[in-house]
């Protein structure tokens, strides 16, 4: 008795063109129609605009028959150029080094460029000259340099300035390279907080841009 039912629901779905299955409505935009617009009463305006206008393309396309899938674009690989263009950062394009003095009159030496191709030229500069480079970070823009000096003679133990011993400490001065409106420009500092002697920063400044000339 059920079988017969379930025979008899299937044909009255059969003869009156039911589907079991969902409707596949996926190539119904291509039927669609526009529309005339929205009629209003009389002395009322709709504020509406055309937010996403659709543009009116030199060569109307065929419709499609059936639905496909879109494919993504196939895979071009990047030609040697555009691998060079991409280092462009890193190229000197002429760091024209010079002395300067700040808003503050501070000593400071300015390069042109930008802050990746000045880096990478500070860099090679420092490493070619006679100063000691203990330690850099890019990303704060700081290089580490160890100096000797010689503690002032005054600032010596007894015993020290009777056989006129010298004392030579090691100390660690900051190289600091700062982003500029153009270019960049490079400070010394004895700490975070603290420029170094105007001397010691006119030699050390001096010294770099005789390298970067070179």
């Amino acid at each position: 008795m059920y079988k017969i039912r379930l025979i008899a629901l299937v044909a009255v779905l059969w003869q009156t063109g039911c589907s079991l299955l969902p409707d596949d409505r996926a190539m119904n935009y291509l039927q669609a129609e526009e529309q005339p617009e929205t009629r209003t009463p009389a002395g009322m305006t709709l504020a509406t605009s055309q937010s996403y206008p659709i543009p009116v393309l030199p060569q109307q396309p065929e419709k499609p028959t059936q639905f496909e899938v879109p494919r993504p674009a196939p895979y071009v690989p990047a030609e040697e150029g555009e691998t060079v263009s991409s280092l462009s950062d890193y190229q000197n394009t002429g760091l024209n080094p010079r002395l300067e003095r700040d808003g503050a009159g501070t000593l400071i030496l300015r390069l042109d460029g930008t802050f990746a191709a000045d880096w990478a030229a500070v860099t090679e500069a420092l490493s070619r000259s006679e100063l000691k480079l203990s330690d850099l970070n890019r990303s704060t823009g700081t290089y580490y340099l160890e100096m000797k000096t010689r503690v002032p003679e005054e600032e010596l133990g007894w015993w020290d300035r009777m056989w006129g011993n010298e004392e030579v400490i090691t100390t660690t001065y900051l190289l600091k390279m700062n982003r500029a409106r153009n270019g960049v420009y490079l400070s010394l500092l004895t700490d975070a907080d603290t420029l170094a002697e105007e001397d010691l920063t006119k030699q050390i400044l001096n010294e770099i841009k005789r390298q970067l000339d070179k």
